[in-house]
């Protein structure tokens, strides 16, 4: 088993062909609310994968669940931040667009939406990571959500006009309630 990435809240473990998400034990936390907020987390990340493969978004396979670990598929691909070019971005930002306007109409938040969280393997794009995500009906946290999107494209992909592409994948009737609250959120950001 070899350790592949660690954040605030996991370590990352590549094992064979899987990966093991195990949620770390915060010292400073009272014990028994690291505990529950450790087991609820892995519960609700494992919930969030199972019901985006639901509805035919890919993301990672899940073999097992724990008390504060996850399992599941390692996809063999390169992160969508290294992979976009001048080539391939318009198709891939929609997609992208696509995906996520099934999640949101399903009231799933992705939570950390970046190119750094999307894998392209044979052509497809894989969401990794739903640490961060949640269900919600909420226009608030759906526009939340477009905004990482959006300044993760705009700071790590300025030379292309993946916004663009994205709302023609993303953009219905359906999610126009959305878009304003979003257009009022960047605009705040503007004048902060």
């Amino acid at each position: 088993m070899k350790l592949i990435a660690e954040g605030a809240e996991a370590k990352i473990y590549l094992k064979g062909n899987k990966i093991l998400k195990e949620r770390i034990c915060k010292k400073y936390r009272e014990k028994e609310l690291d505990v529950f907020l450790r087991k609820t987390r892995t519960k609700k990340e494992a919930k969030l994968l199972s019901d985006v493969k639901r509805i035919h978004v890919k993301v990672p396979r899940l073999f097992e669940v724990k008390n504060f670990s996850i399992e599941m598929e390692y996809i063999y691909g390169e992160k969508l931040k290294n992979f976009l070019n001048k080539n391939n971005y318009k198709k891939f930002s929609k997609k992208i667009g696509e995906y996520v306007l099934k999640m949101h109409l399903s009231n799933i938040i992705h939570g950390d939406l970046t190119t750094s969280n999307i894998i392209v393997k044979d052509g497809e794009i894989y969401f990794i990571d739903f640490g961060l995500g949640v269900e919600t009906k909420s226009l608030e946290q759906k526009a939340s959500d477009l905004l990482t999107l959006y300044q993760n494209f705009k700071s790590v992909h300025p030379e292309f006009n993946c916004w663009r592409y994205f709302l023609l994948g993303y953009k219905r009737k359906e999610t126009e309630p959305v878009l304003h609250v979003f257009k009022k959120m960047l605009k705040r950001r503007r004048y902060i």
